[in-house]
């Protein structure tokens, strides 16, 4: 199969990723075209800039949650609508777990087979960026797939006298980019700066035209015809099977069909508060015959009719003041609980299952009090990076001993004791964490439930078990 695409990748974290991807998705559409949007690794927010620029949803490309094939099935799904797909990349171009290039953009345009745009900074610099370009190319093999370059923060006189460098080095130079705050996205400690940060139209407006701006800008001194031209350069990539996905297969050959079962309504918590989550794992919902139930906790008065919820992660701290004082939807979750409704609260959903949050600047705001416990700011990160969760108890995610691949990143700590499954990097360390019951997965592991049919079906069979014990 065809598909035009190129990743935007950078020499760093901060070196203007996502501001190039925004503008560059922004452009395209302007000129005309349906491009789609993927991000490297378990990233969220990212991917929350793609959707409020693009109005569709873009989905992750991570090779420590999928196989090769995997990753390629997600590429041509997102792709399958699109005239050009833009890849954006994580942190440094070969960066991952360690030192060791895994899970990297370097791995995933390797996996892809895709063309590399390197977005290097040049703010104070002249041929030094000449000097860490050769050495991005030529560090790893995965360097051979950079194959054009776009300054950022430098000079159009500087760049003049750097093109033709770059031209020697066998690479396109494809523009640059001025120094302009302007064109920068205000950063925080999960990340960038949300863009609908509180959900008021003033502030999509002032998002999105600030990404006009970069879109301008790389008019202006940007080479978009070459960008173009690079990413259909990109070869034909293909699955076995397209349709062989592998919870749909397990599906069918493993699993009695339930003959009557009814339709499971799941309620997902999207807001500004809770805007984690995977569109894979939402397809995987929908793909069992899920019904998907969009509620906010900050100004639904109660939770939807439903058969199960899952509260994701995101920013409930930012928005601590008015999610207590919706105590409506407070006593909602709280009475949905103690009748056993089926509960996913990941990281941020499950901050708002304690009694109370403490924010930095010491301010105490009730909760739902499902949990009798406190949580409270930390001050630096806590767990960070990939897990191999494995349950130690029978629970709403299955039997003990079930496995899922999920992703940590946090800087609050929980009074409540966690220790019901087993978290594990990939480098070995070990700890106990999350709490599991018949009704509830809580913890601070955002789950891959796309690659662990078991895990989904299981929680997929405790609603439909709720419902029915409710309908009788």
């Amino acid at each position: 199969m065809k598909i035009s695409r190129i990743m935007i990748a950078g020499t760093k974290s901060g070196c203007g990723k996502t501001s190039v991807s925004c503008g560059l998705l922004r452009l395209l559409q302007r000129q005309g075209k349906s491009p789609a949007a993927f991000k490297c690794g378990p990233d969220y927010i990212d991917p929350i800039y793609h959707r409020e620029v693009l109005d569709v949803a873009s989905r992750n490309l991570d090779s420590f949650f999928c196989t090769k094939e995997e990753l390629v099935r997600e590429l041509i799904k997102g792709s399958a609508h699109a005239d050009i797909s833009v890849i954006e990349g994580v942190m440094g171009y070969y960066d991952g777990l360690g030192i060791t290039g895994k899970t990297s953009p370097s791995e995933i345009a390797a996996l892809t087979d895709t063309p590399v745009l390197l977005i290097v900074d040049g703010a104070g610099r002249g041929a030094s960026v000449l000097a860490e370009l050769s050495g991005f190319c030529s560090y790893r093999p995965e360097g051979r797939r950079i194959k054009g370059v776009l300054f950022n923060r430098m000079a159009p006189s500087v760049y003049a006298d750097i093109k033709d460098e770059v031209k020697k080095m066998g690479l396109l130079p494809l523009g640059c980019l001025p120094k302009d705050e302007a064109l920068r996205f205000e950063r925080r400690h999960l990340g960038l700066v949300l863009p609908v940060d509180g959900g008021r139209a003033e502030e999509k407006e002032r998002f999105l035209a600030q990404v006009d701006a970069v879109a301008d800008a790389l008019l202006r001194y940007a080479d978009i015809e070459g960008i173009c031209s690079l990413a259909g350069e990109a070869s034909e990539i293909d699955v076995q099977d397209q349709t062989e996905d592998p919870i749909i297969k397990d599906r069918e050959e493993n699993r009695p069909k339930k003959e009557g079962r009814k339709n499971v309504r799941i309620a997902i918590a999207e807001d500004e508060a809770f805007c984690f989550i995977y569109e894979a794992n939402k397809e995987a919902l929908r793909r069992e015959g899920c019904t998907l139930i969009s509620f906010s906790p900050l100004k639904d008065k109660t939770l939807p009719v439903c058969d199960g919820v899952i509260l994701p992660g995101g920013y409930p701290e930012l928005h601590a003041k008015q999610l207590s004082e919706n105590t409506g939807m407070l006593f909602s979750i709280r009475e949905a609980a103690r009748e056993g409704l089926p509960m996913i609260a990941e990281c941020g959903g499950f901050l708002y299952l304690h009694r109370d949050l403490t924010d930095p600047d010491g301010n105490t705001f009730p909760l739902a009090n499902v949990l009798d416990a406190s949580c409270r700011y930390a001050g630096f990160q806590r767990q960070f990076g990939y897990v191999n969760m494995e349950t130690k108890t029978d629970s709403v995610l299955g039997r003990k001993g079930s496995v899922c691949k999920g992703h940590e990143f946090h800087y609050y700590l929980s009074d409540r004791v966690q220790e019901d499954a087993t978290c594990k990097k990939p480098t070995g360390k070990a700890w106990n964490g999350c709490v599991l019951t018949k009704t509830m997965y809580a913890g601070f592991v955002h789950l891959w439930l796309s690659g662990n049919g078991e895990m989904l079906r299981a929680f997929i069979s405790a609603c439909a078990e709720y419902a029915e014990k409710r309908d009788v």
